[in-house]
């Protein structure tokens, strides 16, 4: 199963993205970029409720819910606050049929930001499992925070145990340089993994093979990795015949290189 995140159609909002793609037969990945374009934390109440009028036969294309990622400083926010939105969001992502919901790390300067992410985690994982949805953490682009070390995110998965995994950025791993380290280090752990390129500065979000990722490491790591969802994280704010070819070229190369 190939999936593509809404941010392939950024120029639509999220009901729009979604049932465009499905009429593609594309499975989706209900990102957050797409709420965050139109007005991000103050339109999301009216946008989730909105993806309430979609019908049985789209929704089984959704796959995966990419999490807000904004609001998510622990020394700002209290992390029972935080936690309160993302239960939220779960409620939602568990009402489309989404098995995997995508969350980054807590911010913090103030505390521990392992014990900090651990009482976060420890609470969304239970409300996650209550709903039948698996938790997976994604790898920070940001050096300075946690999460953006295998060792953060393996520390933090063995801390929490069930209900929890990582979904493995590439684009951010070819940033912060240890792309092969993830690979190698959090193997067991990697529930889904984004695939999209950039040029090892940027967080570019281009298709594959228009940056400096290194794609023969991935793609011999993802071989017979069934349990690992690739999604092709591909911003693209062209027009929709535009965005849709890219994906087309996307699936077309990406299953003859397994």
């Amino acid at each position: 199963m190939i999936v593509f995140s809404t941010m392939l159609l950024l120029n639509l909002k999220p009901l729009e993205a979604v049932r465009t793609l499905a009429l593609e037969g594309l499975y989706t990945e209900l990102g957050y970029d797409n709420f965050a374009v139109f007005g991000g934390r103050h339109v999301e109440d009216s946008m989730l409720r909105e993806l309430k009028d979609l019908s049985e036969d789209v929704r089984k294309f959704i796959k995966t819910v990419h999490m807000p990622y904004d609001e998510v400083n622990a020394d700002v926010t209290p992390v029972e606050t935080i936690v309160k939105r993302m239960v939220k969001w779960l409620n939602a992502a568990a009402e489309l049929g989404a098995s995997i919901a995508v969350f980054h790390t807590l911010k913090t300067m103030s505390r521990d930001p392992l014990e900090v992410n651990l009482e976060f985690f420890r609470a969304v994982v239970k409300e996650a499992i209550d709903r039948g949805i698996t938790v997976a953490v994604e790898n920070r682009i940001e050096r300075e925070l946690f999460g953006s070390s295998p060792k953060d995110l393996k520390d933090l998965a063995e801390g929490i145990g069930e209900g929890i995994g990582v979904c493995l950025d590439v684009g951010h791993a070819n940033i912060t340089k240890n792309l092969k380290q993830f690979l190698n280090t959090l193997e067991e752990y990697v529930v889904e993994i984004h695939l999209h390129d950039n040029d090892g500065y940027r967080d570019l979000h281009k298709p594959p093979q228009t940056g400096t990722v290194n794609w023969a490491t991935v793609l011999q790591w993802l071989k017979n990795k069934s349990k690992t969802i690739p999604v092709f994280e591909i911003a693209c704010n062209e027009s929709i015949k535009n965005c849709i070819t890219i994906a087309k070229k996307v699936l077309e190369w990406f299953p003859l290189q397994l």
